[in-house]
């Protein structure tokens, strides 16, 4: 049996967990400072708090990201079928305001919208007549997903159980420790049936930054991205993933783009703030938000929005792009940005990959 710890329960680390345990030779356990179970998260435990939903950010050229997302696509696909992970199926609207339409429409499009692959996402252009013609250029919608984090996270920890035994038993292949390491070293003597790990996963994000053994220029390469979003109650009307792809000049770093989930609450952002760490959210960031609300989306209700919490999350970058490697006994994943969930699954698959090669090496 080959014992392996995770650190880190966001949303990589749950799923490379997830991965991992479906080889009956891996023990795996996951430890973590916070869990998704938790009823309050540090703004650095991003993953509960997410929108989250499939819109892959990789470039025309970047084959590597784009293999990784399509891994996710196809995977939660399948888990719309499953009401009880937390996934539901929602179509994914992206208005084009006329100052964002700088180059032709078809250049602009994300990657799996192009090329003859449309037709494999749902890709539908819009009518003229569908949108409205002062305000936009051109409109569009595709297949996408609505994911309610806290709901999937705890579903992922749940599906672990039942593939590893009962929590309780002696010899269960899985296990959940709650504890904070400054150093990847100290993880592998935190294995949940003792002794020493084989291998340790480091799917820390953001605070991989924090970690003592990890390599100097690793930690430069780290930093993070604030996020803000307000969760309401959707009175509006909307059912349809959103974004009106716009650019402010005075304000470049904020974003507007809605998440209606299944239990009639609404997910409204956002900013994109590089390395702010501050907690405080600006009550006239709102108000500049509602103001574009009845400005490009009029067809729908804004009168009646009540605002049932704010949240602010730091997302975590990398310099370079993710890193998926192993350095000896040790496999980092990190660095994956706003794509935790949408990369979850691809990335896990190359995790596990790296793993198996580390176990075949062991043997000779």
């Amino acid at each position: 049996m080959t014992k392996i710890v995770v650190v880190g329960a966001g949303v990589i680390g749950l799923t490379c967990a997830h991965e991992l345990l479906k080889d009956p030779s891996n023990e795996v356990t996951v430890v973590s400072q916070q869990f998704p179970t938790d009823f309050e998260f540090s703004t650095i435990y991003t993953s509960p708090i997410a929108g989250a939903n499939w819109l892959s950010f990789a470039a025309d050229d970047d084959k590597f990201t784009q293999e990784i997302d399509k891994v996710g696509y196809k995977k939660y696909k399948e888990l719309v079928k499953r009401p009880e992970s937390g996934v539901t199926a929602r179509k994914e609207c992206t208005y084009i305001p006329h100052n964002k339409s700088g180059k032709k429409f078809y250049d602009g499009l994300p990657w799996f919208l192009k090329n003859g692959l449309g037709s494999q996402y749902g890709l539908k252009i819009y009518d003229k007549n569908e949108y409205d013609t002062k305000l936009f250029s051109n409109a569009y919608e595709f297949d996408g997903f609505n994911i309610r984090t806290g709901y999937y996270m705890t579903f992922l920890i749940n599906e672990m159980w039942k593939m590893s035994g009962s929590a309780e038993k002696s010899d269960s292949r899985f296990g959940m420790i709650r504890k904070s390491i400054k150093k990847l070293s100290d993880a592998y003597t935190l294995h949940h049936l003792g002794g020493v790990a084989d291998i340790v996963i480091n799917c820390t994000g953001f605070l991989a930054k924090e970690l003592e053994d990890l390599e100097d220029d690793e930690k430069d390469k780290i930093y993070p991205v604030r996020g803000i979003v307000f969760v309401a109650e959707n009175n509006t009307g909307m059912k349809k993933n959103t974004l009106v792809d716009i650019y402010d000049p005075e304000h470049p770093d904020e974003k507007l783009y809605f998440m209606p989930r299944r239990e009639k609450e609404l997910i409204m952002g956002g900013v994109f703030q590089e390395n702010n760490l501050s907690s405080y959210v600006d009550p006239a960031f709102f108000h500049r938000l509602v103001t574009r609300c009845k400005k490009y989306l009029s067809q729908y209700n804004w009168d009646d929005l009540k605002v049932v919490r704010t949240q602010v999350g730091y997302r975590p970058f990398r310099k370079g792009g993710y890193r998926i490697e192993r350095v000896g006994n040790v496999v980092h994943c990190y660095g994956l940005g706003p794509a935790g969930f949408q990369s979850s699954w691809g990335c896990a698959e190359r995790v596990v990959g790296l793993v198996n090669d580390f176990k075949n090496k062991s043997k000779l």
